[in-house]
């Protein structure tokens, strides 16, 4: 890729230990095979990645795990939004003390209804107390799980105060008309789809991708999507688009992270995938054999689409 920031990107599951601690061996395999399997690059430490559920040293640990992969650098991305400006700070440091320089960091999101004025401040502040000009930032917008709207308007000014650090945006709104008008406001700017539903119309907007959870078992189809749309199949991406849509809207009616960590569990024999942190709880004996139903319906097959 001439810009690693594109294509088809993973926001990757986090394998654990049956004590619910991170397996940074079962962590990096996923990540190369992630790679290996339709994936341009890997989202590690964010929403699917259970972060969230992680003190600030098992994150370090994990980038620590990541940089010692020997996978490049320009093919993760970290994420390192906290709450607390200083825990973003001292994350997003030690991703760039790691040599990542691609970083996707959410707002902080306990206080709600904060507006731009607020949100842009908070950005400002991490990105001044870094104060590294590798640093590039794909801000990540989630507002089902973080209350807050990240809009157009706050990320034109972001990018015009900051136009080499804030580069992107992973809009998890599942809101297609926002994505569209990131995409056609900043020309260049890195808008990926945060659901491979909207992967084609986002490339064709302009924008960079998808950065999908669902990719973790989509990222095949995903990327027949993108390799048809480069080479100027339209007819072609069209249909790889469909499969892809109805992969993902099945998917999408179950719990994410269990119903993925189910599938992995499936495809490896592995039973350790199930492993995850509460709140997140294993799907029950019904949902796993609906879950089962739904995919056969569809004709997916996670070994036959890695």
């Amino acid at each position: 890729m001439s810009d690693p920031l594109t294509g088809v990107w993973c926001a990757a599951l986090t394998p654990m230990h049956d004590d619910l601690s991170v397996d940074p061996a079962a962590m990096v395999a996923h990540h190369q095979w992630l790679l290996g399997n339709g994936c341009d690059g890997v989202a590690v430490l964010g929403t699917t990645g259970e972060a969230n559920s992680f003190a600030i040293a098992e994150r370090l640990a994990v980038i620590e795990a990541a940089a010692n992969s020997g996978i490049a650098r320009q093919r993760l991305l970290i994420g390192t939004g906290c709450c607390a400006a200083p825990d973003t700070v001292a994350l997003t440091r030690a991703a760039l003390d790691a040599g990542f320089d691609q970083i996707l960091m959410l707002p902080p999101f306990y206080y709600k209804g904060v507006g731009d004025d607020g949100l842009f401040a908070a950005y400002d502040q991490v990105i001044q107390q870094v104060a590294d000009d590798r640093m590039r930032i794909v801000v990540y917008d989630f507002p089902k799980m973080t209350g807050l709207e990240i809009g157009t308007e706050l990320l034109v000014r972001l990018h015009r105060a900051y136009p080499e650090t804030v580069v992107g945006v992973k809009d998890s709104s599942g809101n297609w008309d926002d994505m569209r008008a990131v995409a056609e406001a900043i020309p260049g700017f890195r808008t990926f789809a945060g659901t491979e539903q909207y992967l084609l119309p986002t490339l064709r907007a302009g924008g960079a991708g998808c950065i999908s959870a669902t990719a973790n078992v989509t990222a095949r189809l995903c990327q027949r999507v993108y390799a048809a749309h480069l080479a100027g199949d339209g007819a072609g991406a069209d249909t790889a688009q469909e499969t892809a849509t109805a992969v993902r809207l099945m998917l999408q009616a179950y719990p994410g992270i269990p119903s993925l960590k189910e599938i992995m569990a499936g495809h490896t024999g592995r039973a350790g995938w199930r492993n995850m942190r509460p709140p997140m709880l294993p799907l029950a004996a019904d949902q796993v054999a609906s879950l089962d139903r739904d995919q056969a319906d569809l004709g997916f097959n996670l070994a036959a689409a890695a």
